[in-house]
């Protein structure tokens, strides 16, 4: 005689039913994440220039570092530049900028591969210090 105290659903036991929904439902959601949600760019983190600020980037190596920093949150979100757009170049051939976030100045120092700045390659930041000498950021030399 068969045991009829269970109804089915479907042809399936409550249990199996609500095992069934469930994979159903983690395969939709998986599939929504993976494939991506329309209407929202995805941002990989790469290290770009793309800044989350609401502002405009300035131009030149010192307002492409600037975003960069900030976006590393090295720097107050609000930090300006306080000097010239482009640096100035010290003796190991590096980038030297000036920000400053309300009485805090920050100097940062930043290795120039190529002349296009859009392409985060090009932009490599080397060490942000504080007015005080404090190192925020410092690049690790490469070991091997």
């Amino acid at each position: 005689m068969s045991d009829e105290s269970e109804k089915k659903i479907f042809g399936l036991k409550p249990l199996w039913l609500a095992i069934a929904a469930t994979v159903v439902v983690l395969a939709a959601v998986g599939a929504y994440f993976a494939l991506g949600k329309s209407g929202i760019a995805h941002k990989a983190v790469t290290g770009g220039t793309q800044s989350a600020s609401a502002e405009a980037t300035p131009d030149g190596a010192c307002g492409t570092a600037l975003a960069r920093v900030r976006d590393y949150g090295v720097v107050p979100y609000n930090s300006t530049l306080s000097g010239d757009a482009d640096g100035t170049k010290n003796a190991n051939g590096r980038v030297e900028c000036a920000a400053v976030h309300g009485d805090q100045t920050y100097s940062m120092t930043v290795n120039l591969n190529c002349d296009n700045l859009s392409d985060p390659k090009c932009l490599e930041i080397y060490r942000v210090t504080q007015g005080d000498g404090n190192a925020l950021f410092q690049k690790r030399p490469y070991s091997f």
